[in-house]
């Protein structure tokens, strides 16, 4: 896999991993363990039919269990709510786990490695009746940005904003 040097964000040079993948790794397709972006990266490069993480929970749950007593498991998700859920704290899935599969429709599947035969949770479904999301995630800032004229705030205002917090790498 080729990427460039940002620790703990580095950007996938997509075409130069293809190439490899074609060149080293396909020829070799043995088990191997990694970060679950990696897979989804391996799995979209190599067009598989779905991609599994094992987890220390049943599946998906609409809140994490050891906060949430009544915590919910979810049959199946949508990509678009597997991508909400992960930017505003979720931590069952990585956030950047979804995108490569998403982009080749792979479904993931999150699965319990304390009980392997059970179901878990499909993300590529569908979001029909979901249970409210409920998450909690510490040491988090909300800011909140207006003007004392109650102007519109402009592009360029926001753009250096954003751009200071990028060179901070804040998230």
């Amino acid at each position: 896999m080729k990427t460039d040097d940002t620790y703990r964000e580095a950007i996938v040079d997509w075409t130069k991993t293809q190439a490899l993948m074609n060149t080293v790794v396909k020829p070799l397709t043995k088990d191997s363990e990694g970060s679950d972006y990696t897979a989804a990266i391996f799995a979209n490069m190599l067009d598989a039919e779905n991609q599994t993480i094992w987890k220390d929970v049943p599946g998906v749950m609409n809140g994490d269990p050891r906060v949430f007593d009544d915590a919910v498991f979810m049959d199946e998700i949508s990509f678009n709510e597997a991508v909400e859920m992960t930017f505003y704290g979720a931590t069952v899935i990585h956030p950047k786990t979804i995108k490569p599969l998403q982009n080749k429709n792979i479904p993931l599947l999150v699965k319990s490695f304390i009980n392997p035969e059970g179901k878990g949770t499909k993300v590529g479904g569908n979001d029909n009746n979901l249970p409210p999301i409920r998450i909690v995630k510490n040491n988090q800032a909300l800011i909140t940005l207006h003007t004392k004229d109650f102007s519109f705030v402009e592009d360029d205002v926001v753009a250096i904003i954003f751009n200071s917090f990028s060179k901070a790498n804040l998230n």
